[in-house]
């Protein structure tokens, strides 16, 4: 997708969601040295699920983190990591857009469903029923300070600001 697109459907939460975390693992990669595609698969395949693996075993089994350092040592020792980032990466964009298709909806809108949206609401779930009350109102008062000023300071102005950083950075469009 060039920038034209980006720059057309910045009026859209759902790719203004999007762009933010494709630009936020684009930056991790960055000061990584890696790519994309293997940040991608470790956010999504490693580490969101053993934040979840960790939240349950506070209220379980504290043996339940092994699964957790076994999907780091196997991320870790992938044979030719790149490879199998962009192996899985693909599987993962397959996977949405069949889901995309199914729902009648796009790659971009099912990618912040399932990888945004249901990942916030299992948290919104492990985070209240596993941390302290004093340290679960914290979050979710952030969350909703966090939320709400950008929904109100951002949202509406995302195609400017767009405009603004690709104007600073000499991008033509």
């Amino acid at each position: 997708m060039d920038i034209q697109f980006w720059i057309d459907n910045a009026d859209s939460l759902f790719h203004q969601i999007f762009m933010i975390v494709m630009g936020g693992l684009l930056g991790i990669a960055y000061l990584f040295g890696t790519t994309y595609n293997v940040i991608n698969i470790f956010v999504y395949y490693v580490l969101i699920p053993s934040s979840w693996i960790y939240l349950i075993s506070r209220k379980t089994n504290y043996k339940l983190n092994f699964i957790s350092l076994g999907l780091l040592l196997t991320f870790i020792f992938l044979p030719n990591i790149r490879k199998s980032c962009d192996y899985f990466f693909q599987k993962s964009v397959d996977f949405l857009n069949w889901t995309a298709d199914i729902f009648g909806s796009n790659y971009i809108d099912m990618s912040v469903y399932i990888c945004v949206i249901v990942a916030g609401i299992i948290y919104l779930i492990l985070i209240p029923w596993t941390l302290p009350k004093n340290i679960t109102k914290i979050i979710l008062i952030i969350t909703a300070v966090v939320f709400g000023l950008y929904m109100i300071f951002i949202y509406p102005n995302f195609k400017d600001l767009l405009l603004k950083g690709l104007q600073k950075m000499n991008i033509k469009y």
